[in-house]
């Protein structure tokens, strides 16, 4: 048991540290590198003391422990998913906008334009 401890502790501390190193290279933006260090720190907390999730376990009314960590692992995936939904949406809608607003402004250009041809 205590092998598969270390590992899953190291997994974790080593999911924090890659998150970390792709904050300072600029590849993962903060507000979504918070949410994966929460995950990468409940997974060693619950790689490195095991007690905890059975703990938890018995406090929800849970009576196997591990069904409880992929009924936990689910839901932060369905919430992650739902969150990036969200996210998408909202993208798409601004970028709607921004080709709108930029088609309104090459109008406005063109039109524009043909006044300084007619004055000259």
């Amino acid at each position: 048991m205590i092998p598969l401890q270390v590992f899953a502790g190291a997994l974790g501390i080593a999911m924090a540290a890659l998150i970390v190193w792709m904050i300072r290279r600029d590849r993962l933006p903060v507000s979504h590198s918070l949410w994966w260090l929460t995950v990468s720190v409940l997974i060693a907390l619950f790689g490195l003391a095991p007690g905890l999730l059975d703990a938890l376990a018995s406090t929800v009314g849970v009576a196997y422990a591990p069904s409880l960590l992929f009924v936990l692992a689910i839901l932060t995936l369905l919430i992650k998913v739902l969150l990036e939904d969200l996210e998408l949406t909202t993208n798409r809608r601004r970028l709607l906008r921004l080709a709108q607003k930029t088609a309104i402004l090459e109008e406005q250009v063109r039109q524009l334009r043909e006044r300084m041809e007619k004055q000259s």
